[in-house]
């Protein structure tokens, strides 16, 4: 039997603080507000030099970390100084933990569980030649509509959909949160989060319920996925007659940005020591959002924010900021 839980809100704290410590300032975006929907995930994350099955790496670097695409954008809003709030699903042994890292980071966590599913788990393994992961959606792939309370979707000015465990639930699941989302005043937007689950969906029916999203976060795999084809400059093209916006996440090429009518333009990388590549996209949209949500005419300058957060998160393991 489904049982939900809401995590209860972060005792209020003085302005300009966030989870006991300081936010130097006030930035771009002062006064707005975010909403992610998405996963929170238990991570085990490899290092290692192992380069085929069957060998044994005696000095691997596994750690645990909390991560999922949700908890991950959410995070680095909060770590920006945001108002943030994040609605996802764990097991229930997990809620008071994953709320406390959560709220650590100046997130306010609306945590819901089911008693006989546990937290989802991404094992993300990464050697010299690259990185692979696996994941178990349990807990976040049970994400719906019916989770998202509306007096949160009634007071955000954004709402970002994110997540492979999440979205991998169908079509129609897709365009249950959409319309969720679009209850309230705040503007919509959709990280596609696999190309694997665009394919599992079908990309035709994925692109049919982003109807009313006004910014798409694919990575250049995603949007090929999505449009078709190999010309990633045309698959942006195509996908601008689906949403107004889209920002193609392209690693150390930096981004491309579609506008519906308009040329496709580039934003190169901001430079960076790279740790850990997993959750800088997550991070990218953290810093892009919360640029747009001030001034969504200035799109160049909200991705060059975007690449300098997920050149941050490139720094840490794991996928989200220090605490």
């Amino acid at each position: 039997m489904s049982m939900p839980y809401e995590g209860a809100l972060p005792p209020s704290r003085p302005e300009g603080t966030r989870a006991g410590r300081v936010v130097a300032g006030r930035r771009r975006g002062a006064g707005k507000r975010f909403l992610v929907v998405g996963d929170v995930l238990d991570g085990v994350l490899v290092h290692t030099t192992a380069h085929r099955i069957g060998v044994h790496d005696p000095a691997a670097e596994i750690r645990h970390r909390p991560t999922g695409a949700g908890g991950n954008t959410a995070t680095w809003l909060g770590w920006l100084g945001a108002e943030v709030d994040v609605v996802s699903r764990v097991g229930v042994d997990d809620v008071y933990r994953h709320e406390r890292a959560l709220e650590d980071a100046g997130v306010r966590a609306h945590l819901r569980y089911d008693a006989m599913t546990s937290t989802g788990v991404v094992v993300s393994v990464r050697n010299d030649h690259g990185r692979t992961a696996m994941s178990d959606p349990a807990a976040s792939g049970k994400i719906s509509a019916a989770d998202v309370p509306p007096s949160v979707v009634a007071r955000a000015d954004i709402v970002h959909l994110t997540g492979a465990a999440m979205l991998g639930g169908g079509a129609d699941r897709l365009a249950e949160l959409v319309a969720c989302a679009r209850t309230g005043p705040a503007r919509v937007a959709v990280d596609p989060s696999s190309a694997a689950v665009i394919e599992t969906v079908g990309a035709a029916r994925f692109l049919d319920a982003l109807r009313g999203v006004d910014v798409l976060f694919p990575d250049q795999q995603e949007a090929l996925a999505l449009a078709g084809g190999d010309d990633l400059d045309a698959a942006v093209r195509r996908l601008t007659e689906h949403v107004p916006l889209v920002v193609v996440t392209a690693g150390a090429d930096g981004a491309l940005i579609g506008r519906r009518g308009r040329s496709v333009q580039r934003v190169p990388a901001t430079p960076a020591a790279v740790v850990d590549t997993i959750g800088a996209g997550d991070a990218f949209v953290a810093g892009f959002v919360r640029a747009w949500a001030t001034d969504p005419v200035r799109v160049g300058a909200a991705v060059r924010e975007g690449t300098r957060v997920a050149a941050r998160a490139l720094g840490f393991v794991g996928g989200r900021p220090p605490v």
